[in-house]
């Protein structure tokens, strides 16, 4: 096993934030990426570039040589995760089996299903009514596994959804930029319904920390953020760190079934609606009672650096 702290999917928002956060604390980091020019202009100087496809096993392992830790990244559209990422995390296995490192493996809470309790916690049952929720239980049941046979050694970070510098995906960058100009912003089904959120940079600290942490493995860790919020109040924060009133609507299963027809992200979406439609709430204190100096980013300080980020962006 060697010492190099090795990121794929390191120019995404998870990615790139633990490529800076490993980065800031002097630690050797590899960012393994398919684009060198986009992650030089993204990542720190400091990080090494290391160009591979990650659906190619050997590129996998020539990126993981002298690797101490293995950050399982990489994510793609909806539409192709069936298609892509079994592949994707059968080559990071076997990087990890070859280098003997420990792997990170960041989760969400699609594998749960509706939620039966709330707030769930890490032994809350695995009875997912979605694809991708049953394709997140195929992959960590596989790297679990190979966890409990003593092939490798498994961490897995479980968060709600991101927010944040870089996450640009379908659902937080259009609230964003609606509100720096002055547009309506749109949240899934219902405004009112409690929703776990969390800072892509807090999200970064605790994959960066549980990696380090010899009692972490083998185990899943809920990082839920520093509480909830409905759509209602996340939106309304987000409208008032851009200084402007706000504009809100909350968006139907059938509007997402239409937008479906013509984009397909959209309309994967629409078997996780669910989360949107009755409270998801995570329970952090596992983490909190294991980690009692970790400290969450407020909301309103979170929001309001994702403001100035998203106002940077547009001013480009």
């Amino acid at each position: 096993m060697g010492d190099s702290h090795v990121v794929f999917g390191a120019t995404g928002a998870l990615g790139s934030a633990i490529v800076r956060r490993l980065a800031a604390d002097r630690t050797p980091v590899r960012a393994v990426v398919r684009d060198a020019e986009a992650a030089r202009q993204l990542l720190p100087a400091s990080a090494g570039i290391f160009v591979a496809d990650a659906l190619n096993r050997n590129s996998v392992l020539a990126a993981c040589r002298g690797a101490g830790v293995i950050y399982h990244c990489v994510n793609v559209r909806h539409s192709r995760w069936s298609a892509q990422l079994p592949l994707i995390t059968e080559n990071i296995l076997a990087a990890a089996k070859e280098t003997k490192a420990r792997l990170l493996f960041p989760g969400n809470a699609y594998g749960y299903g509706p939620l039966r309790t709330v707030p769930a916690a890490e032994d809350h049952p695995l009875l997912a009514t979605s694809k991708k929720g049953r394709l997140r239980i195929a992959l960590e049941d596989e790297l679990m596994d190979a966890h409990s046979r003593g092939e490798i050694r498994l961490v897995i970070p479980r968060f709600p959804d991101l927010y944040g510098p870089y996450v640009t995906n379908p659902l937080m960058a259009p609230i964003f930029e609606a509100a720096l100009a002055g547009r309506v912003a749109t949240w899934p089904s219902d405004l009112d319904v409690p929703h776990s959120l969390l800072y892509i940079d807090d999200a970064a600290a605790a994959c960066v920390l549980l990696a380090a942490t010899d009692s972490a493995y083998g185990q899943v860790w809920h990082v839920p953020g520093p509480g909830p919020l409905t759509g209602r109040q996340f939106l309304e924060a987000v409208f008032r760190a851009a200084d402007a009133e706000p504009k809100t609507k909350a968006l139907s299963r059938t509007l997402f079934r239409l937008f479906g027809i013509f984009i397909p992200d959209a309309g994967e979406m629409v078997e996780l609606l669910y989360q949107f439609e009755q409270p998801l709430v995570l329970d952090g204190s596992k983490f909190a009672l294991a980690f009692p100096s970790f400290s969450y980013t407020p909301h309103d300080d979170a929001i309001r650096r994702t403001v100035e980020w998203f106002r940077e962006q547009s001013s480009r």
